[in-house]
């Protein structure tokens, strides 16, 4: 029991001899720590420096765990400094065009619708009729702004053109005269006349006319 107690007595004096030792080991390691004074670097450190290109670390070397190599002096050789040409595009065969030929159909040859050529003819005098204000007009054919080629027929013309005559287009003169009506035109006298001229068509053809139908 008191060996105990001495024991313990021993290592409580001892105590304060091991924390100062400890004090003094953590003193002397915090001063070895204190950074030093830096030296001056001379002129003569400084010297041109060649850079390299640089290129991304290459995948193998990184995959197999070999030297990872950042900066290398590129060579022609090196793959990503080639150009490779764009593929060309896919050309599809296509079959030859041809054109389109729309026929259209000629017209057929027909005999022209002319009227048909004048094959009688009689020459005499008009005279002339239906001029507004002045003349009247037969019934249903006015003196309009227009030109008005009409006639009544004398009877050398009726004679002449047969019983068709009305309603029939006669050139005088060459004018494309209608006979819409007759006339009396003094028949058996010197003076007798042909037919009588709407005025729209006497003042352009007088009184001496070339009948044609």
């Amino acid at each position: 029991m008191r060996t105990l107690r001495t024991q313990r007595s021993h290592r409580r004096a001892l105590l304060p001899f091991l924390l100062a030792g400890a004090l003094s080991l953590g003193a002397g390691a915090v001063a070895g720590l204190q950074p030093s004074s830096d030296a001056p670097i001379t002129d003569s450190a400084f010297v041109p420096v060649t850079l390299n290109i640089a290129r991304p670390i290459d995948r193998a070397d990184r995959a197999g765990g070999g030297p990872m190599q950042a900066h290398r002096t590129p060579t022609i050789a090196d793959p990503w400094l080639r150009v490779t040409p764009p593929t060309d595009r896919a050309r599809p065969t296509l079959p030859a065009s041809s054109p389109i030929v729309v026929v259209r159909p000629q017209p057929t040859a027909t005999a022209a619708t002319s009227s048909k050529s004048s094959s009688h003819s009689i020459s005499g005098r008009a005279s002339w009729y239906c001029d507004a204000g002045v003349s009247a007009c037969t019934s249903n054919h006015p003196d309009t702004s227009g030109f008005d080629a009409y006639a009544a027929a004398g009877p050398r013309l009726r004679a002449a053109i047969g019983s068709g005559w009305r309603g029939m287009v006669v050139t005088v003169d060459g004018l494309r005269v209608k006979l819409i009506d007759w006339c009396q035109c003094y028949q058996g006298q010197s003076n007798e006349k042909l037919l009588d001229l709407y005025h729209d068509v006497y003042l352009r053809t007088g009184s001496a006319v070339t009948i044609r139908w």
